[in-house]
């Protein structure tokens, strides 16, 4: 699998480009707050992210299905770059909000491209390990990019949003140079006739995977908006240990990510999504119940290497359950319905967390335990009617 130059190239293109994004992520919302950022313009800040990112994804999975993933890649990896450059430059907090929305649009060309490239290079059942591999560079991300942020914070907020356009180049040069053509099936003019059903788009098994990613992206829009204020303001954190919580949820899923891929091509993918799911939905309740910041960082390591065994095998089922000219589309259909998710953690946990900054975490428990049981049983009966399972065979045939 190591073998596979595209897999690489898209992998080492994505851990590029997102240590360059999280190198931001421990600084940004105190940095807006050190510029005179409200709660409301904070909020407002990761709103406008999560909503032009939603809106954006089907789009970007349209045009990586029509003008090719590569060029979309490069496009959205330059775009990133500028944006970077124009947080130094930003004059008040409200622009900060302006920021966000473009900077949604230019992210939203990355994953689904960069997943679906995946799908289209690799045989249908060595599709777990290779996204194994490649969330394993994703999130080996969070190894450097934290580190790498919080340390440049030391020098002030500049270098760090330096330092992430900087990364975002790199991972163009990494898309220019490695990323060859990847065959398929039909003609690109064979593809665009056809239309595409919406039961394309919205069959049982992908059904069951939106919903389970809506749930599991919940924690993406707390992390947007309330993680480091709740780190710093009531446990009592330094922007260094912020950054260290992160790289310490970084280890285990960089590590064990493989493993996860490995299960996905030989273990029941809901039985994975069920049984580590479930796994994860004590530990917003441990977190809610903390009075200090290092256990936080410390349970981070566990429940890294849970979310690690269990991320490959939506993954894995997606592209199973998808057709190959489709697939950019799906995977922003996917990607949509996560930000949605994140949209509603943004917006709601905020409000639960000026009521008691514990409460969104007990929310988030409860409202991922319940996507983690109807998507994951929604996935068991499509799995139990054989259609995910024809997906796959329908896929390795083809080839």
């Amino acid at each position: 699998m190591l073998r596979n130059r595209v897999l690489l190239a898209v992998s080492f293109a994505v851990f590029a480009a997102y240590v360059g994004t999280d190198m931001v992520v421990p600084v940004r919302v105190l940095y807006a707050q050190q510029q005179g950022a409200s709660l409301a313009v904070i909020g407002a800040m990761a709103t406008a992210f999560l909503i032009s990112n939603f809106i954006f994804q089907y789009p970007a999975g349209w045009l990586a299905d029509r003008w090719g993933r590569k060029p979309l890649m490069v496009a959205g990896l330059v775009a990133q770059a500028a944006i970077s450059l124009a947080y130094i430059f930003a004059p008040d907090p409200l622009a900060f909000v302006v920021l966000r929305l473009l900077e949604g649009m230019a992210s939203a060309t990355m994953l689904p491209s960069a997943r679906a490239l995946i799908a289209d290079a690799v045989p249908a059942e060595k599709r777990g390990e290779a996204y194994g591999v490649f969330n394993a560079f994703f999130n080996a991300s969070l190894l450097l990019g934290p580190g790498i942020g919080s340390g440049l914070a030391v020098f002030g907020y500049a270098p760090v949003f330096a330092a992430a356009a900087i990364a975002r180049l790199i991972a163009v040069g990494v898309v220019v140079a490695l990323i060859q053509g990847v065959s398929r099936r039909k003609t690109g003019e064979q593809e665009h006739k056809r239309q595409v059903a919406a039961r394309e788009l919205f069959s049982l098994p992908l059904v069951g995977a939106y919903v389970f990613v809506f749930g599991d992206y919940l924690y993406l829009g707390f992390d947007l908006t309330i993680f480091p204020l709740w780190m710093q303001n009531h446990l009592g954190a330094s922007i260094q240990l912020i950054g260290l919580t992160y790289i310490l949820w970084g280890v285990p899923t960089t590590l064990l990510s493989p493993l996860g891929g490995r299960l996905a091509d030989r273990v029941r993918r809901s039985t994975l999504m069920l049984v580590f799911g479930a796994a994860q939905v004590p530990f917003y309740f441990v977190f809610g119940l903390l009075e200090s910041a290092w256990p936080v960082a410390v349970l981070s390591l566990f429940f890294g290497a849970i979310y690690a065994l269990m991320q490959p095998a939506i993954d894995t089922h997606v592209a199973a359950s998808s057709a190959e000219d489709v697939r950019g589309r799906v995977q922003g259909v996917y990607s949509s319905i996560g930000l949605a998710g994140a949209f509603v953690g943004a917006n709601g946990l905020t409000w639960l967390y000026e009521v008691d900054f514990r409460l969104p975490l007990f929310g988030l428990g409860i409202a991922f335990g319940i996507c983690v049981l109807v998507g994951g049983l929604l996935v068991r009966l499509s799995e139990s009617r054989g259609a995910a399972a024809r997906k796959v065979e329908h896929s390795s045939l083809a080839r």
